[in-house]
């Protein structure tokens, strides 16, 4: 055999042998994904019923598992649902009334929408624009029925720790639903990082 062909035969062994070694040998495989595709709950908007204090709110809140570090901001000014009315279930008249005066005058007094209806035991909260709180024909009708505009309390909470600002999401939504239990809260909107 010439010199040429025994180098073309010892690379081709070569090669067969480095391949087979490849079939048989495990590299180490980096398995941990590196994106994270968990959804990540930076702050809460907590809507309170009217003249819960600021103690009450920490009190609150201190019952439940919030999982980490928060700070609060007592009685933000939230722009919406800022006033409401609390309506008995078997209280039909005034929200007839309500809605013919509206429609005859043309204005958005109530947010009667299933998403903007809070259900609480017996009663209804009703969000209500801030051009009723203003308006005389509306507060006339509260009067007839000795219904009073009430103002919410809006808490923002943040969560803080040292390495990130954010909670899971499974962990906001079980706080969520707890904090929903609470007679005194309304409603509670989670805020999401990205």
């Amino acid at each position: 055999m010439s010199r040429i062909n025994k180098k073309v035969a010892f690379f081709i062994v070569f090669l067969i042998l480095v391949i087979i070694a490849g079939l048989f040998v495990k590299t180490p495989v980096d398995t941990e994904t590196q994106v994270n595709d968990e959804l990540k709950v930076g702050d809460m908007y907590i809507q309170f019923e009217d003249g819960i204090s600021d103690s009450e709110v920490q009190t609150i809140l201190e019952s439940y598992n919030l999982t980490m570090n928060y700070s609060i901001k007592y009685n933000i000014d939230h722009p919406a649902d800022k006033y409401y009315i609390m309506l008995d279930k078997d209280n039909w008249d005034i929200r007839r009334e309500l809605s013919q005066k509206m429609k005859e005058e043309k204005k958005d007094w109530i947010t009667s929408s299933p998403a903007h209806v809070i259900r609480k035991g017996d009663d209804y909260v009703f969000t209500v624009s801030e051009q009723a709180v203003q308006d005389e024909n509306f507060l006339e009708i509260l009067d007839k029925y000795d219904i009073q505009v009430k103002k919410s309390t809006w808490c923002y909470i943040r969560f803080e720790d040292e390495s990130k600002n954010w909670i899971p999401e499974k962990d906001a939504i079980r706080i969520k639903s707890e904090l929903e239990k609470n007679e005194n809260i309304f409603s509670i909107y989670l805020d999401y990082r990205y």
